[in-house]
């Protein structure tokens, strides 16, 4: 088991997600999870709120029902901000087409709970993001847009018929109430608690994870990017246009023609010594 901490001198780390992607994901889990609490606030029987607050009861509910607008504008931000990394930058393009569910996601799926359950001698080699990763991903991006939906019919509740806003109220808890289960169990279990990464797996930081973890995990991934690393390492360096000698240099004076004049010695000197 690789040593845990994210200063460990011992380990090579991989740059997991880039300063952007990692600014993204903790915009928007940090307004989730105080859209969570306020929200939840809403349930908390009133006598037990007035029992609290007393003559501030009120004051209490609108500024839950502020502050639950305002950290939902700035997941809408978040949000917003992640869709246009996907569609106008080469990173995200590139994320977009790694996560998207594919055929051999099913595949390997059938082939870990074989694993799982015995019937399989090991797991399958999974790419940049493994099929649990992926899924977890298109239910939250569904989850997020219904929260959204709703979220805008209660507040806009008299443009609305009475029933659709009642619906949307139901579903908007519903909604929340599953996500912060699938987040609180499934992602922290799956990403922070499980055995090797205990007690978190801190690329939410920094965006790193070992190359230890990386071949362990995303072993497909692990080889793409050791034969990328290699290829880089091999491929020549481009040769200089041209060498300056000792005590000649390159200035913006007025004799342009001299300068040029020593830039075409120096190339010729240049593919002479090549030459030999």
């Amino acid at each position: 088991m690789a040593k845990w901490g994210r200063r460990a001198e011992d380990q090579e780390w991989f740059v997991r997600l880039n300063r952007t992607e990692v600014w993204q994901h903790n915009i928007i889990w940090v307004t989730f999870l105080l859209l969570v609490i306020t929200g939840m606030m809403s349930l908390i029987p009133t006598t037990w709120v007035v029992t609290m607050f007393g003559d501030y009861t009120a004051t209490v509910y609108r500024w839950r029902r502020y502050l639950h607008f305002f950290f939902a504008f700035w997941l809408f931000v978040g949000c917003v901000w992640h869709i246009c990394y996907l569609a106008l930058t080469e990173n995200g393009r590139q994320v977009f087409k790694d996560i998207i569910l594919k055929p051999i996601d099913f595949i390997q799926m059938k082939d870990n709970v074989l694993y799982m359950m015995g019937m399989r001698p090991e797991p399958p080699k999974f790419d940049r993001y493994d099929y649990k990763e992926k899924l977890e991903y298109l239910f939250g991006c569904i989850g997020t847009t219904v929260i959204f939906i709703t979220g805008t019919i209660m507040t806009l509740a008299p443009l609305f018929p009475k029933f659709i806003v009642e619906v949307s109220a139901t579903f908007h808890l519903m909604e929340a109430t599953l996500a912060s289960f699938a987040i609180s169990i499934w992602h922290f279990y799956a990403v922070h608690l499980k055995p090797g990464k205990f007690p978190q797996d801190t690329s939410w930081l920094d965006g790193k994870m070992t190359m230890h973890h990386l071949k362990e995990e995303h072993p497909v991934y692990y080889e793409k990017v050791i034969k990328e690393r290699d290829r880089r390492s091999h491929t020549p360096k481009e040769e200089p246009k041209f060498i300056l000698r000792k005590g000649e240099n390159i200035s913006s004076g007025s004799d342009t023609s001299e300068t040029g004049n020593n830039v075409e010695k120096n190339k010729e000197h240049f593919r002479e010594e090549n030459d030999l």
